[in-house]
């Protein structure tokens, strides 16, 4: 190893080396690691994707074991946090879940704001980070729920019923018509289909610095979050469609969360695919672990 005169290290390498993740070759035959002055801000989506990492890895864990019949329900973000508030350790991790997933909304907004991967303001630059924005709709709704449950006088249930969430629909085609609960519909389901395809088409690569990884590190990851996003796609589009229905049919019972979502998997699909979409989610929330090691801030 050397250290040129900037103080940056450098390392040998062959003439077929292809720089990238903030790594240049030298003429002189060494590559070059830039070192990243890193800010608070740059450490904001670290902590949200283990914020994440805990929630998804939890809510799959449950899921899995409702379906063993060892617990009733209770495989959804909001039933999650209610559950964690019966314990004074739990109350801790719902304040760091609280944190980090307000630390990740922040980060997600810069992103859109500042655009630091260049997505640029054309047609398809303008559509990725208006994607970039929905995603952080789940976050925003765990953030809401993780305030009520700290400060009490909430109705979250811990057994995954979606009661709340279906007074809200009865309150909005009550007060407003159906056009809010539509709405609501049709955001799960372009979210759920940005999912599918970002897991799909790797787009999570450009933020996730994995090539200073051993191959095998690399290729876990990757399939982590193929199986993570499109089990997170489907689950996310189920809550969607029964949105819409709950709209047109003017029905609030209708509605369902996660848990619920898992349930029409198990009763309607087959219980190989509820078990596969419930490892799935595990695996989300395994690949965010992972994803917070090794997050790129800049795209370099």
């Amino acid at each position: 190893m050397k250290v040129d005169e900037d103080g940056c290290t450098l390392s040998k390498t062959d003439s077929k080396f292809q720089g990238g993740g903030g790594h240049q070759v030298c003429t002189c035959g060494y590559m070059r690691i830039k070192s990243h002055k890193r800010t608070l801000l740059h450490y904001l989506p670290v902590y949200g994707c283990i914020a994440t990492g805990i929630i998804y890895t939890a809510i799959g864990a449950i899921a899995i074991l409702s379906f063993l019949k060892v617990r009733e329900g209770g495989a959804d973000e909001n039933s999650l946090l209610a559950i964690l508030n019966d314990y004074w350790v739990g109350k801790i991790a719902i304040g760091l879940i609280l944190l980090g997933t307000l630390s990740y909304i922040i980060w997600r907004f810069y992103e859109v704001c500042a655009d630091p991967y260049g997505y640029g303001r054309g047609i398809k630059g303008i559509a990725r980070r208006v994607g970039v924005g929905l995603s952080t709709v789940a976050d925003i709704l765990i953030v809401y729920a993780a305030i009520r449950v700290l400060v009490g006088g909430t109705d979250i249930q811990t057994d995954g019923q979606p009661m709340e969430e279906r007074e809200l629909t009865a309150y909005l085609i009550q007060h407003h018509g159906i056009g809010p609960v539509l709405a609501i519909g049709i955001t799960y389901l372009v979210t759920a289909i940005i999912q599918a395809l970002y897991g799909i088409s790797q787009g999570f690569r450009e933020r996730i610095n994995i090539e200073q990884f051993r191959p095998v590190f690399r290729w876990s990851v990757q399939v982590l979050a193929w199986a993570g996003y499109l089990a997170r796609g489907v689950i996310l589009g189920i809550i969607g469609y029964f949105f819409l229905l709950a709209g047109l049919h003017h029905d609030p019972q209708r509605v369902v969360n996660t848990d619920k979502a898992f349930d029409f998997i198990g009763d309607h699909v087959g219980h190989l695919w509820f078990i596969l979409v419930a490892i799935g989610t595990i695996c989300y929330g395994l690949f965010m672990f992972a994803h917070g090691r090794a997050y790129d801030v800049d795209g370099d």
